[in-house]
């Protein structure tokens, strides 16, 4: 998937209850906002949201590095396979998950010959019971865990899928700017096909959360979904890597490989297992 209202490049959805009726915008028939809201409800206006950049393809280039030929990797939230379709193209052996039935299907339309695997799962809270040798998530989609607990729990369920001597890749935004806003922001984003996309964006700083409502308008009808984020700064995602027994190995401000700095306004962070000895106890 992707994140909070960059729409121009490179985050989700909030836990399914089993056995409900979905319409097309992906509202459960009870109105309850689910896991895989985000990406059922917007699947079909996704990729005008995230258009394919050169970030996409540095991202799959980069995850093809580090997983070395023949490799395998494990894309949290892949979406429509915007990142993922250059990482399998790379050479890589990917597997990808996300929460959004009608992101996968959409995915496997576009990309059919991509060899991708894929798995409708919660990341948030689900492992594949497999490990691999990059687990990474772009876009910021790290930021759909929507609590710092649940957020913890991401990073654990992380370090559980790599394998000995692998890397975990997490790209996000930097969110100084959100914690800075004041009252509603409104945008407008005008798609290819003619619709129009209305977003209202809240930000609630005291736990951290963005709640955009995407309004798509096309030929006098329109439809709401809502997005909402638990966004972290680095140094936060920093502590709870290390409460999950990671490390910090070098951080970017892209796939690039561009220096971060305090300006930057996003980050690529890359951890490891750490060494015993220096990780935290968690009693």
């Amino acid at each position: 998937m992707t994140t909070a209202t960059q729409h121009t490049d490179d985050t989700q959805r909030p836990t399914e209850p089993g056995n409900q009726r979905h319409d097309h915008t992906g509202r459960s028939a009870s109105g309850e906002f689910g896991e895989h809201t985000y990406g059922d409800g917007l699947a079909d206006v996704y990729d005008y949201m995230y258009p394919v950049t050169p970030a996409a393809k540095a991202a799959g280039e980069y995850v093809a590095r580090l997983a070395g030929p023949g490799g395998t990797a494990l894309e949290l939230g892949i979406g429509t396979g915007r990142v993922g379709a250059f990482t399998a193209a790379a050479g890589v052996q990917l597997t990808g998950v996300d929460a959004s039935q009608r992101m996968l299907d959409k995915l496997h339309e576009l990309h059919p010959d991509s060899g991708i695997r894929t798995r409708r799962l919660d990341f948030t809270s689900e492992s594949t019971g497999e490990t691999f040798d990059v687990v990474y998530v772009p876009l910021s989609t790290f930021f759909v865990a929507r609590t710092l607990e649940s957020q913890l729990r991401t990073m654990r369920l992380m370090r559980e899928q790599v394998a000995p001597g692998g890397d975990i890749v997490i790209e996000a935004f930097d969110p100084r700017d959100y914690h800075a806003q004041q009252g509603t922001r409104t945008e407008t984003h005008p798609f290819p096909d003619g619709s129009l996309m209305i977003d209202t964006t809240i930000v609630e700083r005291t736990m951290q959360l963005i709640v955009v409502s995407h309004t798509t308008i096309d030929s006098g009808r329109h439809e709401t979904v809502k997005e909402i984020v638990r966004y972290a700064f680095p140094a936060e995602l920093d502590l709870m890597a290390r409460l999950a027994g990671l490390e910090l190995v070098e951080r970017s401000a892209d796939w690039a490989g561009t220096s971060w700095n305090a300006g930057s306004l996003s980050h690529v962070s890359r951890y490891r297992v750490a060494d015993p000895d220096t990780t935290p106890s968690q009693e």
